[in-house]
């Protein structure tokens, strides 16, 4: 995919991406590509696609018609984002977004650390560490308005990872890909889950997202 085509894809879409915004999302996946040579944060197979497998999977978050989770002026914490998806390319979109980058391992830290760096982003910022230790201190227990994360780890994980993070009335908003009604009935055998939202990431202009089955799982909390 090229950069034209991200941009009609978002603008028909409802996610209008201003010319420094398209521009920054080059600049991100041509930094992304140089890290990968380097440490593995993708496959080494979808370089040549990151716009489209990686950037616009990470953007179907601000498309209205997939999520209707405002988050501008929110804070919001990424969880296992690798190369810093889906929060980069979220940040980019919406500046007002507080975000944090959360990944267990250094190197991947180290590489998000110097991608907001180059791109200058300012109100972002990546932390090293494992979810459920990260909420034991006051800096991240419970002061987020919602958790991203992109196949990372099973929805019923995930859940109980993100709990710690989130403010009351907080959510998560999960990334996946195939058959997760499994997933589903192990997360809602959770007593802290109050509602469960699966969502086909359908888009005009695009229809790989709806093919591949990818969709969107909402996790709202009691």
């Amino acid at each position: 995919m090229e950069l034209h085509e991200l941009i009609v894809i978002c603008k028909a879409n409802g996610l209008f991406s201003p010319t420094e915004g398209a521009e920054k999302l080059a600049f991100y996946a041509k930094l992304l590509r140089g890290w990968n040579a380097k440490i593995n944060l993708i496959s080494r197979k979808d370089e040549e696609h990151v716009l489209d497998r990686h950037i616009l999977h990470s953007l179907t978050l601000r498309v209205p018609s997939v999520c209707d989770f405002d988050f501008t002026n929110k804070r919001v914490a990424d969880l296992g984002t690798g190369g810093g998806l889906p929060g980069i390319p979220l940040k980019i979109v919406t500046p007002s977004i507080d975000m944090t980058l959360i990944d267990s391992i250094q190197k991947k830290i180290t590489a998000c650390g110097e991608m907001i760096t180059e791109l200058d982003l300012i109100g972002i910022h990546a932390a090293r560490g494992r979810a459920e230790e990260l909420a034991s201190e006051r800096e991240f227990a419970h002061t987020y308005d919602a958790v991203v994360s992109r196949a990372v780890a099973p929805l019923d994980e995930l859940a109980k990872w993100s709990r710690g993070l989130l403010k009351p009335g907080g959510i998560l908003l999960a990334l996946k890909g195939g058959e997760v009604r499994e997933e589903i009935l192990q997360t809602w055998r959770l007593s802290f889950v109050q509602k469960i939202k699966e969502q086909p990431l359908r888009l005009f202009e695009y229809d790989e997202f709806e093919r591949e089955g990818k969709k969107l799982i909402t996790v709202t909390f009691v």
